[in-house]
């Protein structure tokens, strides 16, 4: 089995997501609503695939300092990218290329009279790949007119005469000469959030973060986003991040309102959750997710004892073909050999990576024995792992009431399962682009020697690409247990 055969999504239904991506999320954060769902029930692995609460990402050069960018409208936005209409307007093969013979009648287009969706759908195609997506951003205020070209200021920066500079509306008309200019938003607005409570809703600890992305530590019986319909308030790990995280530094361009985690993991399990800060580094990790390139690792108590199958054993470096992240950090004897689930999951491919940790009597469980597993997901079906151990391994999590059977399990529900995400790691979202390695550059020395020891650890791998790994201790419920058991 090759690495290739676990992940069935087609180039064209990444392309789709990603449009999903941008296409849906700017509007949560410009109207302050709450519209991801989570209950007992979201999972625990499907990371990466959150299409609508992630932002809009068509922001050009978005790590550049604000110093040498014209201001938007309002000032706390500047513009990154205009391009003018030709002063001989479009041509009508443009038109007809991009547009319907009945579209070009219903919008009333002619080469020297279009609207702003379409004059964006035409100079920036590589930003705009659909009309749809046109009208959206056009929407959003992102889209700016000058009624005439930019002056030149020092330096090559254009100056935009504000008299002629507005906000561009779906139905408004552009002609030949105008400009049109996107722009992105340069503050952040975590303090709104601050200043209704003087202290978090929850302790949230933060286990890594730099100005573009953070990692934090959920706790267990906490939700990741709060329901569309209310529910859980403040109680969210989306609603808390603003208490925690610091800001991008001053200038960054392209910083979201408030931080926003990538991906979620179930409100029972806790652990390891990765949030960004900046729409780049949102749409980078949204795809590092997506393409199952974050190496994930949980650890577990079954209810059971649970068996290794010899036709099941994959070596370490078969487990690394694979994807897993064998190497760093972790409990002792890292040459064994681990055990590959692949079974499909509703249709579709699921494949996790385990081994056998230590095994404790335990009265009531089956065959009055409960094991402590390590998974490593390969992909993010729901519920995952918690699926595999249950119908795979006939050995459910402790204390999962959805897959435990019922009978005598039902006296080991007390404490919830036993699931936390206790090892991440990820190429860095913005070290690793051409902008990100100059600064990496200048900082290198500093980040692997500071980074080296606790719980995280800054690499420079081979092909020079920058990577961080975070570890994390097991909660206290899973060592009182151990204790007792023991």
């Amino acid at each position: 089995m090759t690495r290739s055969s676990l992940f069935s999504t087609t180039e064209e239904e990444k392309c789709k997501l990603d449009q999903d991506i941008i296409d849906q999320n700017d509007d949560e954060f410009d109207n302050d609503n709450q519209k991801m769902q989570d209950d007992d029930d979201v999972d625990d692995d499907e990371d990466g695939e959150l299409s609508d609460s992630l932002p809009t990402t068509d922001d050009g050069d978005d790590n550049t300092s604000t110093t040498n960018l014209p201001k938007g409208i309002p000032e706390s936005f500047c513009i990154i990218d205009h391009r003018r209409i030709p002063k001989t307007g479009f041509t009508n093969l443009q038109l007809e290329s991009a547009f319907s013979a009945e579209n070009i009648a219903r919008l009333k287009l002619t080469t020297d009279d279009v609207t702003v969706p379409v004059a964006l759908l035409l100079l920036f195609p590589e930003q705009f790949a659909t009309y749809t997506k046109a009208r959206k951003e056009s929407r959003r205020n992102k889209i700016l007119v000058s009624r005439g070209s930019p002056s030149e200021k020092e330096c090559g920066v254009p100056h935009f005469d504000r008299r002629n500079l507005f906000i561009g509306k779906v139905a408004d008309r552009v002609h030949p000469g105008d400009t049109i200019a996107i722009q992105t938003r340069m503050t952040h607005n975590y303090s709104e959030c601050r200043n209704h409570d003087s202290a978090p809703p929850f302790e949230l600890p933060v286990v890594y973060e730099d100005d573009h992305f953070a990692i934090v530590n959920k706790p267990e019986g906490i939700v990741v986003f709060s329901h569309k319909n209310g529910g859980y308030g403040r109680n969210s790990v989306k609603a808390c991040l603003p208490w925690v995280i610091t800001p991008p530094k001053a200038g960054l361009v392209s910083v979201m309102r408030r931080p926003c985690p990538v991906h979620r993991i179930d409100r029972g399990t806790s652990g390891l959750l990765v949030c960004a800060k900046t729409k780049p580094a949102m749409a980078a990790l949204a795809g590092m997710f997506r393409d199952r390139k974050v190496k994930k690792t949980y650890t577990a108590v079954v209810n059971g004892d649970i068996q290794e199958s010899n036709d099941k054993s994959i070596t370490p470096n078969d487990a690394k073909r694979l994807g897993a992240c064998i190497d760093t950090g972790g409990h002792t004897n890292d040459s064994a050999s681990w055990q590959l689930i692949d079974d499909d999951i509703e249709g579709q491919s699921a494949v996790t990576i385990w081994r056998t940790l230590r095994k404790m009597p335990l009265e009531n469980a089956r065959n009055n024995t409960v094991s402590v597993v390590e998974l490593k997901p390969m992909t993010g079906r729901f519920h995952q792992l918690r699926r595999h151990m249950a119908w795979v391994t006939n050995c459910p999590l402790l204390g999962d009431k959805s897959y435990d059977g019922g009978g005598l399990a039902i006296q080991l529900r007390d404490n919830g399962f036993y699931l936390c995400s206790n090892r991440v790691s990820l190429e860095h979202p913005f070290y690793n682009t051409p902008q990100g390695k100059s600064e990496w550059a200048a900082m290198r020395e500093t980040m692997l020697g500071e980074k080296e020891c606790g719980n995280v650890k800054v690499t420079e791998e081979e092909d020079g690409s920058v990577w961080i790994h975070c570890k994390i201790d097991l909660p206290a419920k899973f060592h009182n247990f151990c204790a007792s058991a023991t």
